[in-house]
């Protein structure tokens, strides 16, 4: 009985050893994945952008990547059409009481081209394709300082001074009541001001001609310059003014739609125009 207590144990042992062997033993690796190529979706990938603003074409500089999928793909091409209008609030607010039927805004667009009170502030034309992303870009870039330094007096003169230090000064004194005066800028800044129009355009498919239009526009000028400071010092800062507008619109092919109404950017004192901007917005068929 104790021989095969013993001989138990043994066995025992044993299993528990080679158990162990085998759990210090690598797993098998597992097969590799074949990589499976996704081709990008023409609302993203740009090619060659840069960074160097003095480049051809800026840091817009780039072009779209073709994806490989699109030539085996049929896709309506599109025009885009998007106008500003600047108009009177008052007469703009009757003017839009009476449009109730895209006949009525198609009108309404042709009494301010034969109005010369109303300006046409900006007019886009952007050719596209169904699903496919659009940008157009009208940009000064104004670069304008941020940081001064202020104006230096000459060093202070002893009663005694030579004919060389003398002159030295006069020249100083020259030069201080030229320019020395002003603050000298010593950082800057650019800020792009221009329109700037992104749009995607997307088919509808339980409504005939109509599309579902994914819209950013924005506009940015300079209003004037604000003086900071003594007025002699010139230390000037600009201020800027911006309208924008962006969303999920859906349009009826052919037909022009209000997009915004929005009051006009205001003067650099803060002071209402009395006028309005009319964003509008059309798509139609290329062909």
């Amino acid at each position: 009985m104790k021989t095969r207590t013993i001989l138990m144990s043994a066995w025992l042992l044993g299993l528990a050893v080679v158990a162990g062997e085998e759990a210090k033993q690598p797993e098998a690796a597992a097969p590799p994945k074949p990589e499976i190529e996704m081709a990008p979706e023409d609302t993203e990938a740009l090619d060659g952008s840069t960074n160097d603003p003095f480049a051809p074409g800026g840091v817009f500089g780039y072009q779209a990547k073709i994806p490989a999928q699109r030539g085996k793909e049929a896709r309506q091409a599109l025009q885009l059409r998007l106008e500003v209008w600047d108009i009177a609030t008052k007469k703009l607010a009757g003017q839009v009481d009476e449009v109730h039927a895209p006949g009525d805004l198609a009108t309404l667009r042709k009494d301010l081209l034969a109005d010369d009170s109303s300006i046409l502030i900006h007019s886009f034309l952007a050719a596209t394709d169904e699903k496919s992303r659009t940008l157009n870009e009208s940009i000064l870039e104004f670069i304008y300082p941020t940081e001064y330094e202020p104006p230096v007096g000459p060093p202070s003169q002893s009663a005694e001074r030579s004919e060389q230090q003398t002159k030295e000064t006069a020249a100083w004194q020259r030069w201080l009541d030229a320019a020395g005066k002003y603050s000298v800028p010593t950082s800057f800044e650019t800020r792009n001001t221009g329109a700037t129009l992104e749009a995607v355009v997307q088919p509808v498919q339980v409504e005939e001609k109509t599309w579902d239009v994914s819209l950013a526009f924005d506009s940015v000028s300079l209003s004037g310059m604000i003086s900071y400071g003594a007025d002699d010092l010139l230390i000037e800062m600009p201020a800027f003014s911006s309208i924008r507008t962006s969303g999920l619109i859906r349009m009826c092919e052919g037909e022009w739609r209000i997009k915004a109404i929005q009051e006009a950017p205001r003067t650099s004192d803060g002071k209402a125009t009395g006028r309005s901007w009319l964003t509008l917005v059309r798509v139609d068929r290329a062909r």
